[in-house]
């Protein structure tokens, strides 16, 4: 999740941040059917939107934490704020953490009179508040003063209905990625550390042994399935996974920079390789700045590139209505595509690159449509090209270490991934999790046909010759 803005006032709180000893500890995600959910990324699709977010729930992992993964789209934890339970998402892509107002009480919280604002996306999205210090606690993890962005007022469609309560960032604790440290260190000096983030308070703690890098396996379901399984780790691997650390290091690009961005090498859809070109300066040949994104529940490639990568599975059909693109691909697809980094090829699995849509009508009769997860939209802007959310990270297992003994990227940070998805195993049980999945739902029918119908019904709805056009749709 990518944040924007920063709002400031003169009137500070002086608070110290002092944080209790642990070295290591793992805590497991958990999913939960996901809730209806109302609000749309396009006229036909499925909630994507990092905004809306189905309800987690609490369970009986390591240190009394559990991690939820809501319907592959949401991956959160339980933490504990000032005395008060929290389900908050977890998002490599930003570095605060803020909760939202409920009608539950306040938490024992010290609120200063720091004002903070963070916008999302386009800015439509955001949140606002005063900074305030709590005691944090998530498993065996505890920091006695967190600071947070105590969040008054908001616009986060459908969340709070949906029981998420708020965001725990896992980006760096550099000023520029932190405004809630920013707000702090401007208004009380370069040296203020109260306002530090939740990761550099516990990976500062004594007695880590350098050991400053997490650790997720993102769990999968089979569309609607429910099943366990996953990690959230701080310090140490997952015992299934250990042979992670073996893995390529992925070293942040560009260097001092403040994401978890690296050098994508190659992309190919059905073995077919697709031509990578950079417009940012100074990266090399080939190669694409890409963000890995726990925030995103999609992926976002160049509008050009996307389109190859979707014009290149068998019966799927590309259109616009209202200005959005959308992509409809038949959902017992088996193309697999690749992505490519430090030499290692990892594949997705096919059911990834697509959402069940809710029921859409054509013809007078209800249809189940399986929609692209992956978007268009050019973020160069950004300081980087391409970001790649849990549609991608759930096929790896992903540490990403601060190359430093605090958090602060003072040293060389970089990415290690491990795939998880056989290709073989992937392509073998897509026609039976979506049949399973779809046998209560409207029929499917060709996408082609699908769009005909469509396209007979709604002025809107437009088509290209060559079935690929430009994509405007916002991304979170």
């Amino acid at each position: 999740m990518k944040s924007a803005s920063l709002y400031l006032s003169s009137l500070l709180i002086l608070l110290g941040a002092s944080t209790g000893c642990i070295t290591a500890a793992l805590v497991e995600f958990r999913r939960i059917p996901q809730s209806s959910v109302s609000s749309t990324r396009g006229p036909l699709l499925p909630s994507t939107s990092s905004d809306v977010h189905p309800r987690g729930t609490s369970g009986d992992g390591p240190g009394n934490n559990t991690i939820t993964n809501h319907f592959d789209i949401r991956y959160s934890t339980n933490i504990t704020l000032g005395g008060k339970d929290f389900v908050v998402l977890l998002d490599t892509g930003s570095t605060d953490l803020w909760v939202l107002p409920d009608d539950r009480g306040e938490g024992n919280y010290n609120v200063t009179n720091i004002p903070v604002q963070l916008l999302f996306g386009n800015g439509s999205v955001g949140v606002e508040g005063h900074v305030a210090v709590a005691s944090f606690d998530m498993g065996t993890f505890n920091v006695s003063r967190q600071a947070f962005l105590h969040v008054e007022t908001y616009n986060t469609p459908g969340l709070q209905e949906l029981g998420i309560n708020g965001l725990l960032g896992l980006g760096f604790d550099l000023v520029r990625a932190s405004p809630i440290n920013r707000a702090v260190t401007q208004r009380d000096g370069p040296n203020a550390t109260w306002g530090s983030s939740v990761l550099r308070n516990i990976l500062s703690q004594d007695g880590r042994n350098e050991t400053n890098f997490i650790a997720l396996d993102l769990a999968r379901s089979d569309d609607l399935e429910d099943i366990v399984g996953g990690s959230f780790s701080i310090g140490e691997y997952a015992e299934p996974w250990k042979a992670v650390a073996q893995a390529p290091k992925l070293y942040q690009y560009p260097r001092g920079g403040y994401r978890w961005t690296t050098l994508l090498e190659g992309i190919t859809v059905g073995g077919t390789p697709l031509n990578l070109s950079s417009v940012l300066r100074g990266v090399p040949e080939g190669r694409l700045v890409t963000l890995l994104d726990t925030g995103d529940a999609s992926a976002v490639l160049p509008p050009t590139l996307r389109n190859q990568v979707y014009s290149r599975i068998p019966g799927a059909v590309t259109f616009t209505q209202d200005g959005e693109q959308v992509s409809i691909i038949p959902c017992n697809s088996t193309t697999i595509v690749e992505f490519t980094f430090g030499r290692l090829r990892i594949p997705i699995h096919p059911l990834d690159l697509s959402y069940l849509s809710a029921p859409i009508t054509a013809g007078g009769q209800n249809y189940t449509a399986c929609i692209a997860s992956i978007f268009g939209e050019e973020l160069a802007s950004q300081g980087f090209e391409v970001s790649l959310g849990d549609i991608f990270l759930r096929n790896v297992y992903s540490v990403f270490d601060f190359g430093d003994p605090d958090g602060t990227a003072t040293g060389q940070p970089y990415m290690q991934l491990l795939p998880q998805t056989d290709p073989a195993n992937a392509t073998a049980q897509v026609a039976p999790i979506r049949n399973r999945t779809m046998a209560d739902l409207p029929p499917e029918i060709e996408p082609a046909k699908l769009l005909e119908m469509l396209m007979a019904e709604d002025p809107t709805i437009h088509i290209a010759t060559s079935t690929t056009v430009t994509l405007s749709a916002a991304s979170l």
